[in-house]
């Protein structure tokens, strides 16, 4: 799956609940923490902290426990990530995220940790293909346009990132690699926050999940989605691959994760 519509999100979470129904009464008889903090690294309202949210609060209501979201953004999710490689393994501290935990270590030489080894994975949420989001104010309308624009415009087009290593910077250096265009990187706290710059027309490009209310709204286009199939939510808009761009396919995943050394039965109800 390379995508996640709003009926497969649902799915996943009923599905989600189902699978931690059965250790409700583990949790009712206080085998336990009373509240779960899960931190997400990004701030409010982006694709992940959406997702985690939505998921949560039904793994909540199944285990009869508190979970609690604290969002802890910057550094394109190391804060946060590190934050929770710090914490004790006892099953309080939890991390939700996307691939920016993975590569981090790739692209920012003051990462150190190894992400298969940092945390213990818990479970996978879903996966998606990205929305490809440039400006309403540039004279482009395809995939195609705009990278001919770019191209007759080297060194002149920015695109924003949830910072350096976030999913959205590979998205954007992918890019460039594949169509030989060169554009300026502008790391914010977040894509949401990138977004908010490209439907004002000061950013002309950006990769988020969250784009479709701005492209109803004609304040952005959403030219493309990396994924290898078209997203439900967005039935008119081709993948990269359908807009000439062959190899441009990218698919962004949501998961959760334990500090290492979480007790395998804390780790079994989890999962």
């Amino acid at each position: 799956m390379t995508h996640t519509s709003r009926r497969d999100l649902l799915k996943t979470l009923a599905s989600a609940a189902a699978l931690v129904a059965t250790a409700s009464a583990s949790a009712q008889s206080g085998t336990g923490p009373a509240i779960i903090k899960v931190v997400v690294p990004f701030v409010a309202g982006g694709i992940t902290d959406q997702v985690a949210r939505g998921i949560l609060d039904r793994v909540s209501k199944s285990l009869a426990q508190t979970m609690v979201i604290e969002n802890r953004p910057g550094a394109g999710s190391r804060i946060g990530s590190e934050a929770v490689m710090r914490a004790d393994p006892d099953g309080t501290t939890l991390l939700f995220t996307n691939p920016s935990y993975s590569i981090l270590p790739v692209t920012d030489p003051a990462v150190k940790y190894d992400p298969a080894k940092a945390l213990a994975p818990v479970a996978l949420a879903g996966t998606y293909g990205l929305p490809v989001v440039v400006s309403a104010r540039l004279p482009v309308n395809t995939l195609g346009e705009f990278i001919a624009h770019a191209r007759k415009n080297p060194g002149q087009l920015s695109y924003g990132s949830a910072g350096r290593g976030s999913g959205a910077h590979f998205a954007g250096e992918f890019f460039q690699r594949l169509t030989g265009t060169e554009m300026v990187h502008v790391p914010y706290k977040s894509t949401s926050a990138a977004l908010i710059d490209v439907a004002g027309g000061v950013m002309d490009l950006t990769f988020d999940a969250t784009a479709k209310a701005y492209a109803d709204a004609g304040k952005v286009k959403i030219v493309a989605v990396t994924g290898s199939h078209r997203d439900p939510r967005l039935p008119n808009v081709p993948t990269a691959a359908e807009g000439g761009l062959q190899d441009f396919v990218l698919g962004s995943w949501l998961g959760l994760f334990a500090p290492v050394g979480t007790p395998a039965p804390v780790m079994d109800r989890l999962n």
